[in-house]
């Protein structure tokens, strides 16, 4: 329902699992190739691993986080700002934190 700036006393992220690295609350983002769901967060991956929860853009050989495609099309991004096409915008679909005015992404809630 809120953004972290704008939560309610007692509201906790639901939204984000955390990594497994005993004591550490950040969000993973990292694993083995092949695998879908991130373990541990850059401070805690295992020699080998990489960021297996950000969409890579399309570009051979680039691997910044795909954030654009055509509008209308899916919602999910194929190209960096850097590669992107002409015509293309940003896709990334997001609700909104419920405090007016705020456009940050809400991952606060209550239980």
């Amino acid at each position: 329902r809120f953004c972290a700036q704008h939560k309610q006393q007692g509201m906790v992220d639901l939204k984000h699992k955390r990594c497994e690295y005993p004591g550490c609350s950040t969000q993973p983002h990292f694993n083995f190739e092949g695998q879908h769901r991130g373990k541990f967060c850059a401070q805690h991956k295992e020699q080998g691993m990489m960021d297996v929860k950000t969409k890579k853009c399309e570009h051979v050989g680039c691997f910044k986080e795909a954030s654009f495609n055509f509008e209308g099309s899916e919602r999910r991004g194929r190209f960096c700002a850097q590669h992107k096409l002409r015509g293309m915008v940003t896709v990334k679909r997001r609700r909104r934190c419920e405090h007016v005015g705020c456009s940050k992404l809400p991952v606060f809630n209550c239980e």
